[in-house]
């Protein structure tokens, strides 16, 4: 099968490599979407030893079809429509048992990192990380759901943003234009912040009532400008330290943000800010799989495109054009597709 390689610093190639077989509990997905993620540039931008010589395939937001089975595996079948997620989990912690998978507390290394992930035409999987793909949604929306519109929507509901809010999203990456499409479905007025005009564009056709350029002023003034006291909640997609910074300045006494983006390995925020304001600030990762049947109704319901955050479709064989593309930090999302 073809199979994408990181071979070093933005370099990345597509090679031959044997088929993968099933072991007992696992199944044989064979690949009709899977889009590129931010963190899967973490590894082509930067690669560590591990990247390169572990003959790893990258990618970890995968779709498609059983095409075949293990021995042990039961209530999935050949010609099933999948969406896997990505995150390897015990299934026996406190939080695996209790609907929390995101946060397992013995997880192993993740499709795509330290297993083989989804950027080749098939992929070994285990039956614990399937989810089903409605046959309402696409193969692309699939894609979309095994990782970014679950990050964006989760932290959304742990905040509770709702049509009393003034939601700003910070970085409008793939995450953060999701989480646009979502903070316009419930209600909020959203307010996008990225320092790419192609970008801030694609906010705006998801619903921004407003959008800033951080290059071009203080960026809390510019919010303040509109919204004198300030965002109720806000949403940090970047990683961005200097995103990181100026939390304290966007939102208004009593604020809440939800920290999601990996950009930095630290993260700092002037103290006097978050005490003085009593500003309520939660990391988020990604999604517990739980939670993925309310995420489908409420595309449903709120008529959401997921695949409309796609800009960028490549077949495979141009795998180093599509990370090129994604590196840019100017588009939507870019995605693979195995017609």
């Amino acid at each position: 099968m073809k199979a994408l390689r990181i071979v070093g610093e933005r370099q990345i190639v597509v090679r031959e490599k044997a088929d993968p077989r099933p072991g007992p509990n696992d199944v044989i997905v064979q690949m009709k979407a899977a889009a590129i993620c931010g963190s899967d540039l973490h590894p082509y931008r930067h690669p560590r030893p591990a990247d390169i010589e572990g003959d790893l395939i990258p990618g970890h937001e995968p779709s498609g079809v059983i095409a075949e089975t293990g021995s042990d595996v039961r209530g999935w079948s050949v010609g099933d429509r999948v969406v896997v997620y990505f995150r390897r989990t015990c299934g026996e912690c406190l939080y695996c048992r209790t609907g929390h998978r995101n946060v397992c507390s013995n997880r192993r290394a993740s499709y795509g990192v330290g297993a083989d992930g989804s950027d080749a035409e098939y992929m070994q999987v285990e039956a614990p990380s399937l989810m089903r793909l409605p046959e309402d949604m696409s193969f692309v929306d699939g894609a979309v759901m095994a990782c970014q519109a679950g990050t964006a929507y989760y932290p959304l509901s742990r905040l509770q943003v709702s049509g009393r809010d003034v939601l700003a999203v910070s970085g409008l990456g793939p995450v953060g234009l999701l989480a646009t499409m979502f903070g316009t479905a419930m209600g909020a007025r959203i307010v996008g912040i990225d320092p790419s005009a192609p970008r801030r564009e694609l906010a705006s056709k998801f619903g921004a009532a407003e959008t800033l350029d951080p290059s071009a002023g203080p960026v809390a003034d510019q919010l303040h400008a509109l919204f004198p006291n300030g965002a109720d909640k806000l949403i940090e997609t970047s990683g961005s330290n200097a995103a990181h910074a100026v939390i304290g300045d966007l939102l208004k006494p009593l604020g809440q943000a939800a920290i999601v983006g990996l950009g930095s390995n630290e993260f700092k925020i002037p103290l006097m800010r978050l005490v003085h304001r009593q500003i309520t600030l939660f990391g988020t990762s990604i999604y517990p799989d739980t939670q993925v049947d309310e995420i489908w109704e409420f595309v449903r319901r709120h008529q959401i495109s997921l695949s409309d955050v796609i800009t960028n479709y490549f077949p495979l064989q141009e795998g180093p054009r599509a990370f090129q593309t994604a590196d840019t930090a100017t588009t939507g999302k870019v995605c693979f597709r195995f017609d």
